[in-house]
């Protein structure tokens, strides 16, 4: 068994909340499974990209037979597809990975911000709201479309009714003149003073107006007006220059075997 850790800095944060929201997402995904704990969960939201399907382990640390012990309490039809551990994988971790046919690698920054010190939300021209269960399928529309995925189906675990209607998650969008959804975002607080910030897309005809950092303020607030006291969330090297401008910094990369 691993030995409980406590959360210490905001990449513990990142990585125990995002195991927590991941299970969150599974659970309310169609065909969607968790096994695991929350230091330790191998999850499938049947979401297009890797980073929301894999194992996951909330420490660099963790022993390769810890993780093949967690793989043998899966039945043949749930199939990893990728590993995600610290910021290095370790030599072992990397050999057990590449057996299992996970040979490339690559890393995603984390980042994060302390809410007591973020700018109150700035006024924006288009109709920026909470999303409504009713909006799930223009959010997983807008999603699709701001991630490039293949088909809708890709993005509908992030933006299911069912999961709109939890208390811990908080969906933002951004609607055009003519009430279409043109950017949209999703929050999960499972613990009451860190959120997790997810899915931020924007449609691309509609990128570069500033659409992304509205919904990102959005959920910022809307976190801190529950408690909050630090966002985290993943970027990519299109989101990162965004992110930083509203105040988020590096804390850390998470390595990505698949």
């Amino acid at each position: 068994m691993i030995t409980p850790l406590s959360i210490q800095s905001p990449a513990q944060a990142d990585v125990f909340e995002r195991i927590k929201a991941m299970r969150l997402v599974a659970e309310h995904a169609e065909g969607g499974w968790f096994v695991g704990d929350e230091e330790l969960g191998a999850v499938f939201t049947g979401a297009g990209t890797i980073t929301a399907n894999g194992l996951v382990t909330a420490r660099a640390d963790v022993r390769v037979d810890d993780l093949k012990q967690l793989r043998r309490r899966l039945s043949p039809d749930q199939a990893l597809q990728s590993i995600q551990v610290g910021t290095d994988a370790s030599a072992e971790q990397t050999e057990w990975a590449a057996a299992l046919g996970f040979t490339r690698a690559g890393g995603i920054p984390t980042m994060t911000m302390d809410l007591r010190e973020a700018a109150e939300f700035l006024e924006h021209p288009f109709r920026v709201r909470r999303a409504e269960r009713s909006d799930s399928v223009a959010m997983a529309q807008c999603i699709a479309d701001g991630f490039e995925l293949d088909t809708l189906a890709e993005s509908a675990p992030f933006a299911n009714a069912a999961l709109l209607a939890r208390p811990e998650v908080t969906g933002i969008v951004v609607e055009s003149a003519s009430g279409e959804i043109i950017s949209a975002g999703m929050s999960t607080q499972t613990t009451p003073d860190v959120v997790g910030l997810y899915t931020i897309a924007t449609r691309p005809e509609h990128r570069r107006q500033g659409h992304g950092a509205a919904v990102t303020r959005a959920l910022m607030a809307a976190a801190r007006e529950q408690g909050a006291s630090v966002a985290y969330l993943q970027a990519s090297p299109q989101g990162a220059p965004v992110y930083s401008r509203i105040g988020f910094t590096h804390d850390s990369t998470r390595t990505y075997m698949f």
